[in-house]
Parts: structure tokens; sequence; C-alpha cells
């Protein structure tokens, strides 16, 4: 095997099945701003810097259509600051209820570690928000070395600073690590890093449901779904896309 480190993302990848907190945080911060975004919206620039999610959210035509003609003002910096603080505000509490293990995401840590494996993540969370989830996912057994925010490096995804970071924390050339994410931008960061990418496509924000409601469809829906975000995944630079982290140990045993 020619992996000494994986670099993890979070919501969707580690936790929170489909990718549910950061969702439920930002229609509520745009509702509560008098200007409503669908799931689809909400989800688009997702894995980025929440600043720059709610910038990219802002820079839609239609939503920022909707600023001039509802707000009456301009979908400008200072809005950009009122949602994202909003966003901060109602993500604590969304994250208890999204913060579960992924299942096989223990047992892939695991097995890492005997193969020894470091394990590293990096987030579009800032610190303050991690501090909510963080505590949580620990006591519950997701616990990498090294975790890097948002908000601790110079430029957040798509730049490769916090991917770099961790390949230097732990000595490790990017050629050697492997990135692993359900984001476009997760691709970016890894790429960027000089990393090979891993995409993770049904338990994150590309198909976006959780495990009842995924489960619950017929097979022909949720294949059409989970290969749509694969697409996804693949345009975006992946190297190769799992349907799940419980799947990695296979993959780095083939190819990695």
């Amino acid at each position: 095997m020619n992996t000494s480190l994986v670099v993890f993302d979070w919501a969707g990848t580690l936790v929170d099945f489909g990718s549910r907190a950061p969702l439920a945080a930002f229609l509520d911060a745009f509702a509560e701003a008098g200007l409503p975004i669908t799931e689809a919206v909400a989800r688009a620039p997702m894995g980025a810097h929440k600043r720059d999610h709610v910038r990219e959210i802002l820079a839609d035509p239609e939503v920022a259509g909707r600023v001039r003609r509802d707000l009456r003002r301009e979908p400008d910096e200072d809005l950009v600051e009122e949602l994202f603080l909003a966003f901060s505000r109602h993500l604590p509490a969304h994250v208890p209820a999204h913060a579960a293990p992924i299942p096989g995401v223990i047992e892939t840590l695991e097995w890492l570690r005997r193969h020894g494996v470091s394990i590293g993540s990096t987030t579009g969370y800032t610190r303050a928000m991690m501090a909510a989830l963080e505590p949580v996912a620990r006591a519950a057994g997701v616990a990498p070395d090294l975790v890097i925010c948002a908000d601790e490096v110079p430029q957040p995804r798509p730049a490769p600073w916090a991917c770099l970071r961790i390949a230097e924390q732990f000595g490790v050339h990017p050629s050697r690590a492997v990135k692993v994410g359900d984001t476009p931008a997760d691709m970016a960061e890894g790429r960027n890093a000089g990393m090979r990418c891993v995409g993770v496509s049904a338990t994150g924000n590309e198909v976006g449901l959780d495990a009842a409601v995924l489960g619950a469809l017929d097979d022909r829906d949720r294949g059409a779904r989970i290969a749509r975000a694969e697409r996804h995944l693949f345009d975006a630079g992946a190297d190769a896309v799992i349907e799940s982290v419980a799947d990695l140990p296979r993959w780095l045993e083939t190819a990695g």
C-alpha cells in the first residue's frame, strides 16, 4: 500500500449521513433574513468555508435578484457577513442530531491505524463551529489525529493549505496521501495539494439524503441518485468514487 496519510472531510464523509446539519442551518439563516432558498441552492457550494458558501449563494442570479427586489438592498459583503453570522448561530442547534458516525467509519479508522496510516481532517467549518461537533464525534469514536478548520489557514478550500499543513505535520509527501470527501470542493482541495482524491457518493452532499430516506428509495431511484453523485465527483477531479468511507479499505488494498 502506497498510502501513509488519509485526510478526511467531516459532514457527509465521517459523520452526518447526507450532510444535513449545515443544510438545515443555511435554510434557517436565509429564511430568517426573508430570503428563503431551496435545498439545491443551499447545497451547491457545500464544502467551502461557510462565509464563501454564503457569498456563492448570493452570487446566484435568482437569489441576487430577490435580494434587490424583496430586501431592497445589495447582495454585498455586509449581507454576506450577516448571513454567515446567522448560519453560525443556527448550526449548533442542528449538530447534535446529525453528529453520529456514518456506518463503517469507526471500523475504517481502526483499519487505518492498524496499518500505520495517519489520519487527518479538513473542514469548511470554522474552529468555533467544530466546537459543537468535534467533542460529540470523538465521544462516538471519530477521532482524527489532526483537524484543520477553514479559519486556520490563509485560504480555505479549494486552496491546498489545510491539506499541505497536515502532510507537513506528519512528514508525508502529498503523493503518499489521499483526500477523501463528499463535495467537489474536497476534490479540488486534494488535487491542488497534489494528493489522490477519493469521492464519497451515497452518504454525502451530492445525494443529500439521510440513511433512512435513502434506504427507502426503490433500487432504480437510489442507483440513479448515487450514479449522478459519482459523475459530479469524477467531473470535479476524483481519482475514484466510493459509496461510503466503509469502502475505503478495499480501495486502498487494491489501488492505494
